[in-house]
């Protein structure tokens, strides 16, 4: 191949962003294969359909990008993810146009939402509008998209070299959690060994707790993806089903650990997993609020009734906080303290290294202990006293980019509402706050018109677009995207 000596950057991202289209075409191919086993032949042809294109579209940038061998830096690396992630959004969105006729723009919201784990979804009847194929396939983007497209990319493509530690350190950021690899290879192909193994594990206990095959996959997709999407119109609690509700609060809250420590846990034993701090921390919040709101429904709803106090509210504890977005219940029926406790855990969301959203559990403990710390030296002046993770002490960059994520997630937030305000001048504050929290935090449902039981098909296409970005902000954690527009960027 010839060589450039500063090719562009766009023919740099051309051949892993086509080869990962090459990836997403195989994966709706599976589905379409699925949903044709299933009998639904017009719904499967659509996704086969889709599969030509995303596979065309991917071959062809291949190539192009192929004709080149460049080194992938860290700029590189922050463009080919962004770029990766609309990418995915635009084709991963053609089955719902093409199977179930949506508009391009509905596709691409419902797309993002399901690549970014949201679960916001613009469909108020999902039973009625799609098929087996573009149902797996909607669910399956969860999946996808939990641990990371471009992480999977990273782990079956040992030629990216050090390009591929660019690339993993770019789609997966946020503060080191312990439990990983020194090779980037070998983490990434770890982590997706240990998210298939456990979501194979959940298949199987949902089977057995009387779910079909099918509704187990796809429930189980949506599960440790921490996505949400559901086949019913009225999300997993449609099922009625006491030993489903419990198998999927348990694996949405293995969903939302740090993955390293399964594999960790394998290799040192089970005491090496509970010394890390922040899953402590993580434990202790949902089962702090699990028990208040429990309490709170046994006194306000479930009067008298223990049990289905704690089946729903933990249900939906670890639904908001590993901002999956499944429901059982319709949380904006419940007392006050429970809704606020659980808009609280729209900011906290899971641990770092998991599929979860949200500013992350080991930011917020970080957080919390320089609180602590500002405060005490109000009166101890002189005190010096290192913010600690467990044995390790914080250094003050990380410090720095804790505190600079909580006030870019907060400005998304606050931005994204005031979008939503002046974009539809006729929605109420909560709803615009919601709506944008919902999707920065990648939990999908809120309160207001954007509810449990709600949907977002109500949106002008530019809210649905402004709400798209913000997903993708909430899912790479802001920086990555926000690069593109320093101008210092643009320059070699």
């Amino acid at each position: 191949p010839r060589t450039h000596p500063s090719p562009p950057i766009a023919q740099v991202a051309a051949r892993p962003i086509g080869a990962m289209l090459v990836l997403i075409a195989a994966s709706m191919a599976a589905c379409g294969l699925v949903g044709l086993a299933m009998g639904d032949r017009a719904d499967a042809a659509g996704v086969f359909e889709s599969a030509l294109v995303a596979a065309g579209a991917g071959g062809l940038l291949a190539w192009w990008g192929g004709r080149i061998r460049p080194r992938i830096g860290r700029r590189d690396a922050l463009f080919i993810v962004v770029a990766a992630w609309f990418a995915s959004g635009i084709f991963g969105a053609l089955p719902f146009v093409f199977s179930a006729g949506m508009s391009p723009v509905d596709a691409f919201f419902e797309t993002v939402s399901g690549f970014t784990t949201t679960g916001a979804t613009i469909l108020g009847d999902i039973e009625g509008t799609l098929g087996p194929a573009t149902h797996l396939w909607r669910t399956a983007t969860h999946w996808l998209g939990g641990l990371g497209i471009v992480v999977l990319f990273v782990a079956l493509f040992p030629a990216l070299g050090v390009g591929g530690k660019h690339l993993f350190q770019t789609e997966a950021p946020g503060p080191p959690s312990g439990g990983l690899l020194p090779r980037i290879r070998d983490t990434a192909r770890v982590l997706w060994k240990v998210y298939l193994a456990i979501t194979l594990a959940e298949v199987g206990l949902l089977m057995i707790a009387g779910l079909s095959p099918f509704e187990s996959v796809v429930h189980a997709f949506s599960t440790m993806g921490t996505g949400g999407f559901s086949t019913r119109n009225g999300s997993f609690g449609d099922f009625h089903n006491v030993a489903a509700d419990v198998v999927v609060t348990v694996f949405m809250l293995f969903a939302g650990m740090n993955f390293g420590l399964f594999h960790e846990m394998t290799t040192r034993g089970w005491r090496s997993m509970w010394r890390n701090t922040e899953l402590r921390v993580y434990v202790g919040i949902f089962a702090l609020v699990t028990a208040i709101v429990t309490l709170d429904l046994f006194r306000f709803v479930y009067r008298g009734d223990p049990f289905s106090s704690l089946r729903y509210a933990a249900f939906q504890v670890a639904s908001i906080m590993t901002t999956t977005g499944l429901g059982t219940a319709d949380f904006e029926k419940w007392p006050v303290l429970s809704q606020a406790l659980l808009v609280t855990l729209y900011f906290i969301g899971g641990c770092a290294g998991s599929t979860a959203g949200g500013i992350k559990v080991v930011r917020i403990a970080i957080i919390g202990q320089v609180l602590v710390r500002e405060a005490r030296r109000g009166f101890r002046p002189a005190l010096v006293r290192p913010v600690r993770l467990g044995d390790r002490v914080v250094q003050s960059g990380v410090l720095t980019e804790v505190f600079a994520y909580g006030a870019l997630f907060s400005a998304s937030v606050a931005f994204g509402a005031v979008a939503v305000g002046v974009l539809e001048p006729h929605v109420d504050l909560v709803t615009a706050f919601m709506s944008s929290l919902a999707c920065v935090a990648n939990v999908g449902p809120g309160l207001g018109l954007v509810g449990p039981t709600d949907n977002y098909g109500f949106f002008s296409g530019a809210t649905k677009l402004v709400l798209s970005v913000l997903m993708i902000v909430g899912r790479l954690e802001g920086f990555a995207l926000l690069a593109l527009f320093v101008p210092g960027f643009w320059r070699r």
